[in-house]
C-alpha cells in the first residue's frame, strides 16, 4: 500500500512558482497571473495558458491535522502534480520579495 511521506527536495522557486496552482477548498488560483476559481482537474490555466506542474493547499495552514489526507486527495485527483508546502512557499515568497525590495 502506497502512502503519503515529505521529501525535501532542492527546485528552482521561480520555476516551480511559475507552474503552481495554490488550492483554497473547492478551487484554486494560478500563481502566475492570480487568474481565481481553477478546477483542480485543469491542466492549464484558462487565462494565461500556465501548465500546472505543482500545488499547494492554504487549507495545510489553517488544518495542519488534516495535511496528509489533504495531500493525498490532490494525489489521487492529479497525480501528476507535486505538492509543495504552503508554508515553506509563503515564507520563501516572502522572502524574495523582500530581497527584490532592497536591491
Amino acid at each position: 500500500m502506497k502512502e503519503v511521506i515529505r521529501i525535501w527536495q532542492e527546485v528552482e522557486f521561480q520555476e516551480a512558482e511559475k507552474h503552481l496552482l495554490i488550492a483554497g477548498d473547492t478551487v484554486g488560483d494560478c500563481a502566475t497571473c492570480r487568474c481565481l476559481g481553477i478546477d483542480y482537474g485543469k491542466t492549464h490555466c484558462p487565462e494565461c495558458k500556465t501548465e500546472f506542474k505543482y500545488v499547494t493547499s492554504r487549507r495545510i495552514e489553517s488544518h495542519p491535522g488534516e495535511s496528509f489526507r489533504i495531500v493525498r486527495r490532490f494525489k489521487e485527483k492529479r497525480p501528476d502534480l507535486i505538492f509543495i508546502d504552503y508554508t515553506d512557499y509563503k515564507q520563501l515568497s516572502g522572502k524574495l520579495k523582500g530581497r527584490s525590495l532592497l536591491a
